[in-house]
């Protein structure tokens, strides 16, 4: 019996309730038995940009996820260190899991970019792209750019226009600015108790 795990990639510097709306929304969309939140060491496309130590994003990951049974916080990337290339861990992810079913969630936002990533072709030959999809989003003026191998694995799901960032939520705490009801409160305490981006 083949289990359907999703990969959700991502810095989560912090994690949001938009990254948890957009996975449980793919989760009832194609009928995932696990969701797998990957924060990256060194995001390929942020290199340059300051970014929280990789323990902190990993705890406040897991303490957003810790009701959803179907959801898991995975340190494969933290772990490997270095630059985090998806096709790497849905390289260890197909070794670990040969006969389940790979997907791989995204923003709208990031499909536009995917065929820049690296090795592109190679990650939709394992996983199906689940692709958050905001109302009056024109998915098909941008599956027209992709590669017809990238838009052949292409699942659009349906999602709740949640209009939250997490530069946003670095930049309102900076200011001193409320977060609540943007993350989960324990995420809110967590970021209070190590006082976490209050510098820019």
């Amino acid at each position: 019996m083949y289990v359907r795990i999703a990969l959700f990639g991502g810095t989560f510097d912090p994690v949001h309730y938009g990254h948890l709306r957009l996975a449980e929304e793919a989760r009832e969309a194609a009928g995932l038995e696990r969701v797998l939140f990957v924060p990256a060491h060194t995001s390929p496309f942020r290199q340059q940009e300051p970014i929280s130590p990789p323990r902190h994003r990993i705890d406040m990951a897991r303490l957003a996820t810790a009701d959803n049974p179907a959801f898991e916080v995975s340190d494969i990337e933290i772990q490997r260190g270095g630059v985090s290339y998806t096709v790497d861990t849905v390289a260890t992810l197909r070794a670990l899991y040969p006969d389940d079913e790979l997907f791989l969630i995204l923003g709208a936002d990031a499909l536009l970019g995917f065929p820049n990533w690296y090795r592109a072709a190679a990650i939709a030959h394992e996983c199906i792209l689940l692709v958050g999809v905001r109302p009056n989003y024109d998915l098909q003026a941008a599956l027209e750019h992709l590669p017809d191998a990238i838009r052949a694995r292409v699942q659009p799901v349906p999602m709740t226009p949640l209009d939250i960032s997490a530069r946003d939520l670095r930049q309102r705490i900076r200011t001193g600015r409320s977060i609540r009801y943007l993350t989960p409160p324990n995420v809110i305490e967590y970021i209070q108790q190590h006082r976490l981006y209050l510098e820019p």
